[in-house]
């Protein structure tokens, strides 16, 4: 009998002890109706949940963003970016729109570009599945933004600046420009350094190709007729953006306001973000440095065949680095930049 009853408090206090680190709670109330004593069984809610509003103290996710507009037939913007709390760093993946994935088992072929509007419905939350799946990678987040609201987006984190909405100081590198007046686009820009604001932004970094696609020895090193040559100044733009909106002393401002600038836009767009997971992003932007902030696009052989596609070989370039350095595999850069498990 002795044995009976120290095994039944040992097991008693083993129960207690399990319900305790699973988060288990029983809560006693008493039912009135029936004098009874009633017990409730909650459970914690998840440490991270990716359609939630919980999110774990450890943040390391893929999150992909699309610019892209009904009326078109190709997005403008496409890439991935990895966000990690435990490095505080954000790695980006640049997408370019010529590169080639098939469809249907390989039945069809199909663009990065083309790809948001490959789908009937739920096109980002399909593209982000696409793309995961291309690269092997897990993608949890998404955001489409039409090209008006990128512009707005960018004008959002332009408001509080010393001088009111000065915009993106930008180094434009060649003069730009082409027009197509049958669907209303001038794009006109030259060299020299100016304060861009999101509409000017916008419309620039749009630009990849000539009228004629006839390129002078000075355009080429910056632009060919290719997206994944315009992508690299893309990322210029982005390091402008990134340094004087969120690596200053003075841009505290737009950390502390991150979620409430970006929820807008997010609520407007196609996304899953949630606003715990913004709060999130906002603190590890403020915890990062530009050593801790990397750009990547993945490289392929061009091929013409009515368009140009860019067939994906394996090999990711690390955009801050010069071309003449050779480019890492994929498994590399992934495992070590966009992994999502720690």
């Amino acid at each position: 009998m002795d044995n009976l009853r120290r095994f039944l408090v040992v097991f008693s206090a083993m129960l207690v002890i399990a319900a305790a680190v699973c988060g288990i709670k029983l809560v006693r109330s008493y039912n009135s109706s029936n004098k009874d004593l009633v017990e409730d069984l909650e459970v914690a809610a998840p440490t991270y949940d990716p359609s939630g509003q919980v999110v774990a103290d450890n943040f390391r996710n893929n999150i992909l963003v699309i610019v892209a507009d009904d009326n078109r037939s190709e997005s403008q913007l496409m890439f991935v970016v990895n966000v990690d709390s435990a490095t505080n760093s954000l790695n980006f993946l640049f997408l370019p729109s010529e590169l080639k994935f098939n469809i249907a088992n390989g039945r069809t072929v199909g663009t990065f570009g083309s790809m948001y509007y490959s789908f009937a419905s739920g096109n980002a939350a399909n593209c982000a599945s696409t793309v995961a799946s291309f690269f092997d990678i897990d993608i949890n987040y998404y955001l489409r933004l039409t090209t008006e609201d990128a512009a707005k987006l960018i004008g959002s984190f332009c408001s509080a600046d010393v001088a009111g909405s000065r915009g993106v100081l930008f180094d434009i590198p060649v003069d730009v420009y082409y027009r197509d007046y049958d669907n209303g686009v001038i794009i006109d820009y030259k060299k020299g350094q100016y304060y861009l604001n999101g509409e000017d932004a916008v419309k620039y970094l749009s630009f990849y190709r000539t009228e004629d696609d006839n390129y002078s020895k000075e355009m080429l090193y910056y632009y060919d007729g290719t997206d994944s040559k315009r992508l690299f100044v893309v990322q210029k733009f982005f390091e402008a953006f990134i340094s004087q909106k969120f690596l200053q002393p003075t841009t505290d401002f737009y950390i502390r306001s991150f979620q409430e600038l970006m929820q807008p836009f997010v609520q407007n767009g196609e996304s899953n973000l949630t606003e715990s997971v913004l709060k999130r992003i906002g603190t590890i932007l403020g915890e990062t440095s530009t050593p801790r902030i990397g750009y990547f696009i993945p490289l392929g052989d061009l091929t013409f065949n009515d368009r140009i596609y860019l067939s994906y070989n394996g090999f990711i370039r690390n955009m801050q680095l010069d071309e003449n350095i050779s480019p890492s595999t994929a498994a590399d850069v992934l495992g070590s930049r966009f992994k999502t498990v720690f």
